[in-house]
């Protein structure tokens, strides 16, 4: 199997150095991925100037760092970069969630899966939720406490193959996302639907500039939603499929 990898954290991220090991055991694996992080940036892709393609090492697996969007690597790998079409997408392993409407429309994560099924290639999209305190330590110094990391890498290795029954399932260009517990309480993985989950205020004034910092926000915590589901210690898995958006 052919699978185009990326995420929207960029090439340092600890995630996506194990998703890599980890993916290289189920097929051939090409790396395309952001120069800088991207999150937030939904599937949005760069209309005006140019963009930069440069070859890189990562930890001994060669990959392309661009500098654009996670759609942009997409779009970019099958178009340009790869000599044969992919069989699928796979984009992550996220640094945080994306659980709920609001944070699946937002997600540079998704937007890349959106990008490979406007291709008409099916896509999964990787998403770990984590400690506040794993997420701070990420936001101030951009690793991860060494425990953490080993616990979440084997949570993985733990969950892929019941994930992987889901991919060897695709045929059509559709995308499931999978949201991962930091601790693991049980191996089955849940169909949950994407939660009605919606933030407010996203940005707080600075002097004479506004910066990003999302404000607290209620969540659906209706059993069947993919946030409960994470909740509980179990990976939700949500089936996306654009092609019946607007459809009654």
């Amino acid at each position: 199997m052919h699978i185009l990898l990326t995420n929207d954290d960029s090439h340092d991220s600890p995630l996506f150095l194990f998703t890599i090991r980890i993916l290289k055991e189920l097929g051939e694996v090409t790396v395309v991925v952001p120069a800088q992080e991207q999150s937030w940036k939904g599937k949005s892709m760069t209309r005006f100037g140019a963009l930069y393609v440069d070859r890189i090492d990562l930890h001994g697996t060669p990959a392309w760092s661009v500098s654009g969007t996670p759609a942009d690597c997409v779009n970019l790998a099958i178009y340009n970069l790869m000599d044969v079409r992919p069989d699928i997408v796979v984009s992550g392993i996220n640094i945080g969630t994306n659980t709920g409407l609001a944070f699946f429309m937002a997600s540079g994560t998704l937007g890349a899966c959106f990008e490979a099924n406007i291709a008409r290639i099916p896509a999964i999209a990787l998403s770990q939720w984590m400690t506040y305190q794993d997420h701070e330590q990420w936001n101030s110094e951009r690793s991860f406490n060494p425990e953490s990391l080993a616990r979440m890498e084997q949570n993985v290795r733990t969950l892929m193959p019941s994930i992987w029954k889901y991919v060897e399932r695709l045929d059509t260009p559709t995308t499931w996302s999978f949201n991962l517990p930091d601790h693991l309480n049980d191996t089955d993985i849940v169909r949950a639907r994407l939660g009605h989950t919606f933030y407010g205020q996203c940005f707080t004034q600075r002097g004479d500039q506004y910066h990003h910092s999302l404000q607290r926000f209620d969540i659906d915590q209706a059993p069947d939603s993919d946030q409960a589901v994470v909740f509980t210690g179990r990976a939700s898995a949500t089936h996306i499929d654009i092609t019946q958006i607007g459809q009654h």
